[in-house]
């Protein structure tokens, strides 16, 4: 991934990511689901689980402003 690609392309299922969206607090969440678009495989929504609540949302993908990658192998 070079420098100048957006960080939702990143996203996978597994990562811990922050999410920031519009007239909202910022909150982590884990991606538990990716759905890409209709013309590229590219994630455009994400299902996550919140971490505060435990509540499972699904967000828009440019609304992550931070990732940290899961372990699986």
């Amino acid at each position: 991934m070079d420098s100048v690609s957006p960080l939702f392309l990143a996203v996978r299922v597994g990562d811990v990511v922050a999410v920031a969206p519009p007239r909202q607090q910022v909150f982590l969440a884990q991606v538990i689901s990716c759905e890409g678009g209709a013309r590229t495989a590219e994630p455009s929504l994400l299902q996550v689980l919140r971490e505060d609540d435990l509540a499972v949302i699904t967000v828009n993908a440019d609304w992550v402003i931070d990732r940290l990658a899961s372990r699986l192998v």
